[in-house]
C-alpha cells in the first residue's frame, strides 16, 4: 500500500519537517518513506511525502501528518491519496537526506574555517605584542638598552 501526503501552508520549508516526519515514520513501521519540499500554487511552501507499507501503519502516520507539526511549521493543508510508484527504502532516503544536509553545511564550515584561522593569526599577533612590551619593560628594570 502507497500514499501521498502533501503538506501546504506559508511555512513548512527549513523547520524541520521532513526529519520530522521521518523519525516518526521510522518508528511507526512505514517501510518505505521519501519526502521533498516543493513550492506550490501561490507561492505556498509544499512537503511531498510518500509512504509504503502496511494499512495499520500508513493509517497511523497519515493521521500524525494531519495532526501533528514541527515548532514553527505554519500549515493551511493536508492532502492524502493514494499513489502509484516507486517509493525508496527508508535507510536510502534517510541517506540521501543527511548527504544533502552535510553539502549545505560544507560552505558554513570554510566560513568558520577562515574565521578561526584570522583569529588565530590575531591572536599571535597580539600575543607578540605583550611579549615584545614585556621584555622591552623587563629590559628596562634590569637598566638594558
Amino acid at each position: 500500500m502507497k500514499r501521498k501526503i502533501e503538506i501546504i501552508g506559508p511555512k513548512v520549508h527549513g523547520v524541520g519537517y521532513r526529519y520530522f516526519l521521518m523519525n516518526q515514520a521510522m518508528f511507526m513501521g512505514v517501510n518505505g518513506f521519501a519526502a521533498q519540499n516543493q513550492l506550490g500554487k501561490n507561492g505556498q511552501q509544499e512537503v511531498w511525502v510518500i509512504i509504503e507499507g502496511s494499512k495499520g501503519p500508513l493509517d497511523a502516520f497519515s493521521t500524525f501528518a494531519q495532526t501533528k507539526r514541527p515548532d514553527d511549521a505554519e500549515v493551511s493543508d493536508v492532502i492524502i491519496k493514494d499513489f502509484e510508484g516507486f517509493v525508496p527504502r527508508m535507510v536510502d532516503f534517510a541517506l540521501i537526506l543527511t548527504a544533502g544536509q552535510i553539502v549545505k553545511a560544507i560552505p558554513i564550515i570554510q566560513e568558520i574555517k577562515g574565521h578561526t584561522a584570522e583569529t588565530a593569526e590575531s591572536l599571535r599577533e597580539d600575543r607578540l605584542v605583550r611579549m615584545e612590551r614585556d621584555i622591552q619593560a623587563i629590559k628596562a628594570r634590569l637598566g638594558m638598552p
